[in-house]
């Protein structure tokens, strides 16, 4: 028998190095769900595998909802279809079929057959709405009843709900499940026993389509605090709610997905564990850089040919470069994250792009005149010098103009603007600073000399 210890991740391996089962399955029912899904993510795939058939189907329900995806799919792929059923009874309808929906389709109908008729009628439904929409992140788990149910019988059927039924709201509908307005708790247990919901409620009621996209409904629940907000049909039919905790998933999902494309990768990477697969996500983006390198390697040739002062001047080519590059990845940091929080309507565009400008000048002309200082302070031609302050200053200028720019266009035309912060797009600033910076040196080196 495993001697137990005052680590519980450290029994846990005991527990499996020793292939005790049953204590095993007694362990787990002690242990936190939420702790077992950080320690599954450090566990070998056999036994990962282990812990899953010892858990009891709704935390095991919880831990594949809330572990990564690869190792989700690896450990759905091993589970038989009545158990894959049983957990999704267990869990609450959304995180169902979001867990049935990342299945191939003959394993979704599989499990699907074994479910009670009334479960899988309203699991087929959330399957049908796509996976970024309203539809496929709500739940119809919600306390709908009609006007003219009394306060005392509402109070009767909140008392008589399934646990995994949303109840931030008491929702009021019709005949036909029109929804009406809305009852807060605290309003519903304050009032009289005989009065009707339809005379309690808010009628000003806020819902999304059920085919709206998800970033739409989580910009509206964190405009407006809701804990959950309502989704209904083309006819006005309650379907279900979108909650807090899947706008929070929502979030992060987004959030991931425009951290890889500013990278120039994407979310599947991360859940994959084969080296091919990262590479083949990663590696295009690497060979369009590498073409677009060949841009600035053009400009620092033309350069070389027409200015004698070329080896002076190159030195400075990775100055203007970071700096153009670093102005160029704020500016458009600062635009992707207003466009993602919705904070820069279009009728702002203009305004904002001269704010980058602006900006974007007045530190180049800091800069430039800072690295004039220092070039002429190492002891290069003085005219070198102020070529670099000027041509760092408008680089700098450009860069911002291209990095707020960029954002604003892709929104305009329906890219996402994250792809603005991408690898493609430092490639072309750099060539277009290294273009900038050799044309306006050249042109004063001329000027003045």
């Amino acid at each position: 028998m495993t001697e137990l210890s005052s680590d519980p991740r450290q029994d846990l391996e005991n527990l499996l190095r020793d292939g005790e089962e049953e204590a095993l399955k007694i362990f787990l029912r002690l242990i936190r769900p939420q702790d077992v899904v950080e320690w599954i993510e450090l566990l070998e795939p056999d036994q990962r595998q282990r812990v899953i058939h010892a858990l009891d189907h709704d935390v095991a329900g919880h831990v594949l909802g809330e572990t990564s995806a690869s190792i989700r799919s690896a450990l759905v792929d091993l589970i038989e279809p009545q158990r894959l059923a049983r957990i999704a009874e267990a869990l609450p309808a959304d995180d169902a079929a979001d867990l049935i929906g990342e299945l191939e389709a003959a394993e979704s109908e599989a499990v699907l057959s074994h479910i009670a008729d009334s479960d899988e009628a309203v699991l087929r439904d959330l399957l049908a709405y796509p996976d970024d929409t309203a539809g496929g992140i709500m739940t119809p788990d919600i306390m709908a009843l009609t006007a003219g149910t009394t306060v005392d019988d509402a109070i009767r059927t909140l008392r008589a709900a399934n646990p995994s039924t949303v109840i931030a709201s008491l929702y009021v509908v019709d005949d036909d499940r029109r929804l009406l307005g809305f009852v807060r708790l605290r309003r519903l247990v304050t009032a009289r026993p005989t009065r009707l919901l339809g005379e309690i409620m808010s009628e000003d009621v806020i819902s999304v389509r059920v085919d709206t996209d998800q970033e739409e409904v989580a910009a509206l629940v964190e405009k407006y605090d809701f804990i959950a907000v309502p989704v209904v049909d083309a006819d006005n039919r309650l379907l279900g709610a979108v909650t807090f905790d899947d706008i929070m998933d929502v979030l992060s999902e987004e959030a991931s997905e425009d951290i890889y494309k500013m990278a120039g990768s994407s979310v599947e990477e991360e859940e994959s564990e084969s080296i091919l697969h990262v590479a083949r996500y990663r590696l295009p983006w690497l060979l369009v850089c590498l073409a677009g390198t060949q841009l600035s390697t053009a400009v620092l040739q033309i350069a070389k040919g027409r200015v004698g002062a070329y080896e002076q001047m190159s030195v400075f080519t990775a100055a203007i470069m970071a700096m153009a590059g670093n102005t160029s990845l704020q500016s458009a940091t600062t635009t992707v994250r207003r466009l993602a929080v919705d904070s820069l309507p279009r009728s702002r565009f203009v305004r904002h792009i001269r704010r980058e400008i602006t900006v974007a000048l007045l530190m180049g002309l800091v800069c430039g005149l800072t690295a004039a200082g220092i070039g002429i302070a190492v002891g290069h031609d003085p005219v070198i010098g102020v070529a670099l302050g000027a041509a760092m200053a408008l680089s700098m200028s450009a860069a911002s103009l291209f990095g707020a720019g960029m954002p604003l266009l892709l929104e305009v035309v329906g890219v996402d603007p994250a792809v603005a912060s991408g690898p493609l797009v430092s490639t072309i600033n750099d060539s277009l600073a290294l273009g900038l910076y050799f044309t306006v040196a050249t042109g004063i080196l001329y000027w003045m000399g």
